[in-house]
């Protein structure tokens, strides 16, 4: 890869990470609104209640959909690249024929079952029944959101997809809030539901504009024009739903081992580590996975594409992580209530794995842009095995707040087998450059947790906030050095700053 065109590489990288990045920003901020209103409204237990019902409707998710909101991003985005509209069209089509029938079964499955997810995600209670049949449609809600988002990515649409997600969530604060506030605990399964219906027309309505919707539920060839993208989706599906499960595994273990206020805390805590993960990780399904399916026969430029995306990853990630360390307090007094001050030890302690998940992730979408969906099942259910067994062992050992030391080890775990199987399948491997990034920011988020942990008061706050700078001067300095994007930036600061 020529200087320039390594440049351009990050310049896009940079670009689209900060889209979504800051679109996520928004709708985290919003989200602090909703969060803080939803914990003072429902409490922990209600967060334990929300987030059964997420799980077990996640679970149907995974199972029904067949990947297609996943599988479908590669074959967009192939049919996309070849320049051939009959073709893209065509694509399309497939894609809303699959999301309408797997619609479909998601809400006959979850109605029909409702009376088993009752009594399996409440440990032995049937009086959710009425709860998960009135869940039922939120599952065929979602298929048909995931389809029209696996479009919008495919085609790149991402500016299109970045409004979407702007404006579901803002209907989402203005949908739920009144119920809960109204309702209490009954209002969460309607407010559910009305979020679903909601995201959904948001997305279509974009959609919609460029490729009006047209389905072939009958046709048997639509049908099987589609059966290379299901393959693919089936696999993804199989590992959607060992991840489902292994969230649901461990929040029922919580609910028995515990009670719903233990469980509401590490859900508000992994909470917490998923809010700022978005702001890195949004951007690499929207635009990353598109790029790396569309060049997956070239070994050398999906090297090149996956460590420009890894180094990239860590640099932003980093002075994050390490800021979400030092301020984690104030950040839960905003998000959430003093009930939840729980989950600052174990929040803590979590995070820094999402520093290997930087590295990770972008690895980890190999196999998929390749097609090759055994290999990523592989990877995956090793994760997954690896999590529940860390998650129950450490939670035996130290409670709630060795949970958090377990998703760290579980990252770690993580990167290793995605490494290992990734270079061995595909000789793909971390460059040197890739690794020196990381191994240079890894050394500060660790003493950031030590002096969080081990100093007080002054000291406390002067050694998170040098190490912070540190952090956030290294990744700059970097990025300035390999991006056009940031100096031309960092240029027009100093012109309005007269430096």
């Amino acid at each position: 890869m020529g200087k320039k065109e390594a440049t351009d590489s990050y310049d896009r990288i940079i670009k689209y990470t900060g889209l979504f990045g800051g679109v996520q920003g928004i709708v985290v901020l919003i989200n602090i609104v909703r969060t803080k209103l939803v914990s003072m409204l429902l409490g922990p237990t209600g967060f334990g209640i929300t987030e059964s019902f997420n799980r077990t409707l996640n679970l149907v998710k995974s199972t029904t959909d067949l990947g297609v909101p996943f599988s479908a991003v590669k074959t967009v985005s192939e049919c996309k690249s070849s320049g051939a509209d009959a073709r893209l069209e065509e694509s399309v089509l497939i894609t809303r024929t699959w999301a309408f029938l797997t619609a479909l079964a998601g809400m006959v499955l979850c109605a029909q079952l409702s009376p088993l997810f009752s009594y399996w995600a409440f440990e032995g209670d049937w009086g959710y029944t009425l709860s998960f049949l009135m869940l039922s449609p939120m599952a065929a809600f979602s298929a048909i959101t995931g389809g029209e988002t696996a479009i919008m990515k495919g085609t790149g649409m991402l500016r299109e997809l970045a409004k979407s997600q702007l404006i579901t969530v803002v209907a989402t604060l203005l949908i739920s809030i009144p119920l809960l506030w109204k309702f209490g605990l009954q209002g969460i399964a309607p407010s559910l539901v009305l979020v679903a219906f909601a995201s959904m027309v948001i997305t279509c309505r974009y959609t919609f504009r460029t490729y009006p919707y047209r389905v072939k539920p009958f046709s048997g060839r639509t049908l099987r024009k589609g059966f290379g993208m299901i393959r693919l989706g089936i696999f993804f599906t199989i590992t959607s739903f060992f991840g489902a499960g292994a969230f649901s595994i461990i929040a029922n273990y919580l609910m028995k081992h515990g009670n719903a206020e233990i469980t509401g805390i590490y859900s508000a805590g992994y909470l917490l580590i998923s809010y700022l993960g978005m702001f890195v990780f949004s951007a690499m399904e929207s635009d990353y996975f598109p790029r790396l399916s569309a060049v997956n026969q070239d070994r050398q430029k999906v090297n090149e594409l996956v460590n420009s995306q890894a180094e990239v990853a860590i640099l932003l990630m980093a002075p994050m992580i390490v800021g979400f360390i030092v301020f984690l307090g104030i950040i839960v007094n905003l998000l959430l209530t003093t009930r939840f001050l729980e989950a600052i030890p174990m929040a803590r302690l979590a995070v820094m794995g999402l520093a290997f998940k930087a590295m990770t992730t972008p690895l980890s979408y190999v196999s998929l842009a390749k097609g090759d969906s055994k290999t990523f099942m592989l990877q995956e259910v090793l994760y997954d095995v690896v999590f529940v067994a860390a998650v129950l062992i450490s939670f035996n050992i130290g409670g709630v707040t060795m949970t958090g030391a377990a998703l760290t080890i579980a990252a770690i775990a993580d990167m290793a087998i995605v490494y290992v199987i990734t270079h061995i399948r595909y000789g793909i491997t971390f460059s040197k450059r890739a690794l020196s990034v990381f191994l240079a920011q890894l050394p500060i988020i660790a003493a950031t947790w030590a002096a969080l942990n081990y100093l007080d008061g002054l000291w406390q706050w002067s050694a998170g906030l040098v190490l912070l700078a540190v952090s956030a001067l290294h990744s700059y300095y970097y990025l300035k050095k390999h991006t056009s994007f940031i100096r031309s930036l960092s240029d027009k600061v100093k012109n309005k700053l007269g430096l």
